[in-house]
């Protein structure tokens, strides 16, 4: 750095009187993350009026305002935005610290964290997690369940598995299988509805499904309004709203073929495969525990490959459409 170069966060270093901490500058970090304090107590596990005593406090003891209060929330000052970029070093140098250590740990017990979507976490991973630690007991395994992208720079999970097309570049994993998707329906709903076409039936979706799925079946909203029976933020909600018979669903074929009352109406839809990887960040490849649980994951979810990337299906239980995507 020339010396007409300035460092924007110089002019809170070189305060003697300002004394900041790692938890005032976590405090400053949340707050600026999320511009508000409900946000801020969401991330830290704390209540929200502890977020404004501290966040008070920390303003008092350094005499500087880091937030303007306004009516749309909690807005960074200059000096705000110069500790975000302190607070943000320091995060990242503590976080890669951890990483270090872990990295280091040979004990096969201790806490892994597992990020999923709900129906692998719920129908693939529990068998060999549980199977994984009958051998290791003092493993506690810790699943959050979310297709969201999770941070594990910052240890919001230890492994992800993940259906996707392309995984991140920044982490190391093996890919398991293709994972594919059909249209499924009861056979008590076929009996009443025979259209040949996906467009000519009745939908039930996941809510995040709808945006996308829509335009590929079709042609206008207005026509979908009319289809879309049901609509739910969960795949089994999804599933057992098509049990019932209120239309065809999308479904990960080991999904909807282990469901002996529901029927392919589809094909496995080739625009629509994806891959089902385990990933872990680089500096815990060395783990153990994480090591032999992504070993473990790979070699049972193998053997299930047949199932999930739909080669498996009863052509017995297919009534194919003369439409597809």
């Amino acid at each position: 750095m020339s010396t007409t170069d300035t460092d924007p966060t110089d002019h809170l270093l070189h305060v003697p009187e300002m004394e900041l901490e790692w938890n005032d500058l976590s405090v400053i970090l949340a707050i600026g993350r999320t511009g508000s304090l409900s946000g801020a107590a969401r991330i830290l596990k704390v209540n929200h009026s502890t977020i404004f005593r501290r966040i008070s406090a920390i303003e008092e003891k350094t005499n500087v305002r880091f937030f303007d209060r306004l009516p749309t929330g909690y807005r960074m000052t200059s000096a705000g935005k110069a500790a975000m970029l302190c607070a943000e070093r320091v995060e990242a140098e503590v976080l890669t610290l951890g990483r270090h250590i872990l990295g280091r740990d040979k004990r096969l017990q201790g806490k892994i964290r597992i990020t999923a979507p709900e129906y692998v976490s719920t129908d693939l991973l529990v068998g060999p997690m549980h199977d994984f630690r009958n051998n290791n007991p003092d493993i506690l395994f810790q699943i959050v369940t979310t297709s969201d992208p999770l941070d594990l720079n910052r240890r919001e999970a230890d492994i992800a598995v993940r259906v996707t097309s392309a995984p991140p570049e920044a982490l190391l994993g093996r890919k398991i299988c293709d994972f594919r998707f059909c249209v499924y329906a009861a056979q008590s709903y076929l009996e009443q509805r025979p259209e040949k076409s996906l467009a000519e039936h009745d939908w039930v979706m996941k809510d995040n499904e709808v945006d996308w799925l829509v335009p590929l079946i079709w042609k206008n909203r207005a026509l979908a309004d009319s289809r879309i029976a049901l609509t739910s933020s969960l795949t089994r909600g999804a599933t057992n709203a098509a049990l019932e018979g209120m239309g065809v669903v999308l479904l990960p074929c080991f999904f909807g073929d282990i469901h002996p009352k529901l029927i392919r109406v589809t094909e496995p839809i080739e625009s629509l495969a994806r891959e089902l990887w385990v990933l872990t960040h680089p500096d815990l490849r060395h783990t153990v525990r994480v090591r032999a649980a992504m070993r473990h994951f790979y070699e049972a979810l193998r053997k299930k490959a047949p199932l999930i990337d739909g080669t498996k299906g009863s052509a017995a239980q297919s009534k194919p459409l003369s439409q597809t995507f």
